[in-house]
């Protein structure tokens, strides 16, 4: 680890030195090539031209990780978890605690110390002994942190990385990139060597909750994913922000314990106290931590706050029918319209067992330029809702879904595919058989 720190600083100071040999060289050929005060006065301005790059390159400053605080007096018991790890690891506590949109946790480098980072998503879904677990590592790299070596390292490093990233520092790119690898690869192996010493050291601390707070990392940030993509994105880009993500998240991987391979052996764990219990008020730091990652993903821009009841009005079901409306015209959207006795554009269907919305078959089927497939399943679903056989619903896990009246999923996919796979209609037929058989009933 220290000889990794030292061969960087040696890089740099190496780099530097040569630098400083030319400019001075540079200065000894003009003052004896040019007579009278010519000579020196050139030789001052290319020392302060000589200046420059190393001025500059120590002068960036890397952008600090996006991140939002947590009160340390409102989040006591939290607090007290890190605390008791920090003294079991023999390591000082970290000087603050912030949260992060990303499935991770780290130390993020900061003037007045190490300040421990942790991805709010996990808080939402590890148990307490699994996130003494899972932070044992990261806070017992702390001892690393203070080291003044590591810690001249790791600027160096961030500096260089940033001057390589914006491409336009006075020395030559080809130069900066070099020197930002010989540091980067010399980095990587003391931040490994960091990290397992870290990781031996943290051996101590929740070794069973270790184990399983890695299991439990990857699925988190699984879905993680899924939920941002399939229900976030939607919402962020109509100007929606959904106000409590990670609540969302917990409910579709306890969705997932109940149904779901990669859930089994889940259950179990859902009777342990959650991660997010140690905070005082867990509703107020996930609509933070939801603003953030809105911020994060998508960019600063003004959204509205969205509660989830509200989703499928606001957000899906508009956005569902107007792909329904841009469907390009084809005979397979003419015969299922048809058949679910449903016009593209309109609200509330013709149909009898339909509601009479406004603008109920006041349009007719559109030659628009959308996908087909996209088109289709939209006018299917649309169909299917105004015809009173299904309803909208959130699946946290899959979006925004249908289902019946006995509560069932309705096989929307599978209708679509039969259509667009072999322009069968049987399929969809059968459906609505049974459908207009739960109506009866």
């Amino acid at each position: 680890m220290s000889r990794n720190a030292r061969a960087i600083a040696r890089i740099c100071a190496l780099t530097a030195g040569v630098w400083a040999v030319l400019v001075l060289g540079v200065c000894a050929v003009l003052v004896a090539a040019i007579p009278g005060p010519a000579g020196p006065i050139l030789a001052l301005v290319a020392v302060l031209l000589g200046a420059i790059p190393p001025t500059v390159c120590l002068r960036l400053r890397p952008p600090l990780a996006d991140t939002t605080p947590l009160a340390e007096d409102a989040n006591r018991e939290l607090v007290a978890v890190i605390r008791q790890v920090s003294a079991a690891l023999g390591v000082r506590e970290p000087v603050a605690v912030e949260l992060s949109p990303d499935c991770d946790a780290w130390l993020e480098p900061r003037a007045r110390g190490p300040v421990l980072v942790i991805g709010a998503p996990f808080l939402w879904w590890l148990r307490v002994s699994e996130l003494r677990g899972l932070l044992a590592p990261v806070i017992a790299g702390i001892e690393a942190a203070d080291d003044p070596l590591v810690r001249r390292a790791r600027r160096l490093v961030r500096h260089l990385d940033q001057a390589e990233r914006k491409g336009r520092g006075p020395w030559p790119a080809r130069l900066v990139a070099r020197l930002a690898t010989a540091c980067r690869t010399r980095a990587e192996l003391m931040e490994r060597a960091i990290g397992a010493e870290a990781a031996e050291r943290a051996r101590v601390v929740e070794p069973t909750g270790r184990v399983y707070a890695h299991e439990q990392a990857g699925l988190v940030a699984v879905g993680w994913d899924r939920l941002l993509n399939r229900l976030a994105l939607p919402a962020w880009r109509r100007g929606y922000a959904p106000e409590t993500l990670n609540s969302a998240l917990a409910a579709a991987l306890t969705e997932l314990a109940g149904r779901d391979r990669v859930g089994l052996g889940l259950t179990d764990r859902l009777t342990e106290r959650p991660s997010c219990d140690l905070l005082d008020d867990p509703g107020s730091v996930d609509r933070a931590a939801s603003a953030l990652a809105l911020r994060v993903y998508l960019g600063d821009r003004h959204s509205r706050p969205l509660s989830w009841p509200r989703y499928v009005e606001t957000v899906a079901e508009p956005a569902i029918r107007a792909e329904a409306a841009d469907t390009p015209e084809h005979p397979l959207v003419a015969k299922a319209c048809v058949l679910l006795d449903y016009t593209p554009g309109s609200i509330g269907g013709t149909g009898s067992n339909g509601g009479s919305g406004a603008g109920a078959g006041s349009s007719e089927v559109r030659n628009g330029t959308g996908d087909l497939a996209v088109g289709l399943r939209a006018c299917v679903q649309c169909g299917l809702v105004d015809l009173g056989h299904a309803r909208w619903e959130i699946d946290w896990l899959d979006g925004v879904i249908l289902r019946d009246r006995a509560g069932l999923t309705v096989p929307v996919d599978e209708l679509v595919h039969a259509l667009l796979d072999n322009s069968d209609l049987a399929p969809l037929r059968e459906w609505l058989s049974y459908a207009n058989g739960l109506s009866r009933s």
